[in-house]
């Protein structure tokens, strides 16, 4: 009896030692090899086809500032603004161009970005509600004629000089008054008549505007675009000739010759540029990181120094927001680089979760990215000042809240 109680204890300890082994040892290496399975990029996998077209669409949110009191505004009063939104569009991502490396470490690809109002969750705000912003184009167009007016002017006047000295009879003409007429010297101030002469044909470029202000709808105003320069001559088709060269993101030209400025048609319907990725095949921890962006692992948008590597402000690195490494614990930050606003951002953990069940972490973009900006902070890189005539800090930056994004879309 005591020989078969020794067994079966014997067998007992065995199971529990297996048991344990079990538990602790091999359910969660395989638990651990089958995560890596599941989020690792090979061709022919299920999450290889969840990252080539995300199952759900992402929530874009938009929020506008309404002004209330443009007129006002016009006599040096202070703007009222009542912020509006959010307005809600679903953001579809497509991957396309997918192409490995040989040793299938990395994959290079462009992805296509679709937006699409999403009426339900927008509601009751709608597509075509009627607001009042300040008029961008306008705005960023006469600060350009505020610096280069004197120079378009010049220039157009040199090109109707020429195009006048081939005609014949003109020179014939141009040469008897020469001879007749004697010589005189007429004080004129060159810069004051083109900026007059500018103003004249401001009205035929924007349409005759009363105030700085623009009365328009989100879908107008953020993907359909704003027209001006329709069906211009002479001066003002030279300035309009002069904005479609600088080739801005946010101006495109319509088939009928006249411009578009809107803020997100760019973006819609395009891709981002080409992104090289980590597969997480020989690395897991690198699992959709980023490795290169267009071919580089920097920006030239924002302030370098003078020798040296590029500034911590132009480094690409993170992931694109679509997916992260496995195996996160509660780490406190995790990066993503946006090409939307051309730099890495910072996303913090703000507390855990839970998807149908299954725990999770939840982490939100740190607002501080546009607040903390300075050389107190290490990065006052970002401090651009390309916007003319702006208001800075005595550190030469903007204030919180502000970010230059003109390197960015190319103005």
């Amino acid at each position: 009896m005591v020989q078969w109680t020794l067994i079966w204890a014997g067998i007992g300890a065995m199971m529990a030692a297996s048991g344990a082994l079990l538990g602790w040892v091999v359910f969660p290496r395989a638990v651990h090899e089958k995560v890596i399975e599941n989020t690792e990029l090979r061709q022919g996998t299920d999450q290889f086809k969840r990252w080539e077209a995300l199952p759900q669409p992402l929530d874009f949110k938009v929020y506008i500032f309404n002004v209330t009191n443009p007129y006002e505004v016009m006599q040096g009063r202070r703007p009222k603004v009542v912020e509006v939104g959010p307005y809600i569009y679903f953001q579809y991502r497509q991957k396309d161009n997918i192409r490995f490396s040989r040793d299938r470490s990395k994959v290079h690809f462009s992805q296509q970005q679709i937006y699409v109002f999403d009426a339900e969750s927008s509601y009751p705000l709608t597509e075509n509600d009627e607001l009042t912003v300040l008029n961008m184009h306008m705005n960023s167009i006469l600060q350009i004629i505020d610096n280069q007016a004197k120079e378009t002017i010049t220039n157009f006047r040199s090109d109707v000089n020429n195009t006048l000295e081939k005609i014949p009879v003109v020179r014939v003409i141009k040469r008897i008054i020469e001879r007749t007429t004697p010589i005189q010297v007429i004080p004129t101030n060159e810069t004051y008549d083109s900026l007059r002469l500018i103003n004249v044909e401001l009205n035929r470029i924007f349409g005759r505007p009363d105030t700085m202000f623009l009365r328009t709808t989100p879908k107008q105003f953020l993907f359909d675009g704003v027209p001006f320069c329709v069906n211009v001559i002479g001066i003002a088709k030279a300035i309009c000739k002069e904005i479609e060269k600088r080739n801005t993101k946010t101006i495109r030209t319509m088939p009928d010759g006249s411009l578009r400025f809107s803020f997100f048609s760019h973006k819609n319907m395009t891709d981002d540029g080409m992104f090289t990725i980590n597969t997480g095949i020989k690395d897991p921890a690198r699992t959709q990181m980023i490795e290169l962006w267009n071919g580089r692992t920097s920006l030239d948008v924002w302030n370098n120094r003078s020798t040296g590597p590029s500034s911590r402000c132009n480094k690409i690195h993170g992931t694109d927001g679509s997916g992260y490494p496995p195996f996160r614990k509660e780490i406190e930050k995790m990066t993503i680089f946006s090409t939307d606003i051309c730099r890495t951002v910072d996303i913090k953990l703000s507390g855990t979760s839970s998807y149908e069940g299954i725990p999770a972490l939840r982490y939100e973009i740190d607002n501080n990215f546009v607040n903390e900006i300075g050389p107190e902070y290490g990065n006052d890189c970002y401090c651009v000042n390309k916007i003319p005539k702006s208001i800075v800090k005595s550190n030469g930056c903007l204030y919180r809240g502000a970010l230059d994004l003109s390197n960015c879309f190319g103005e």
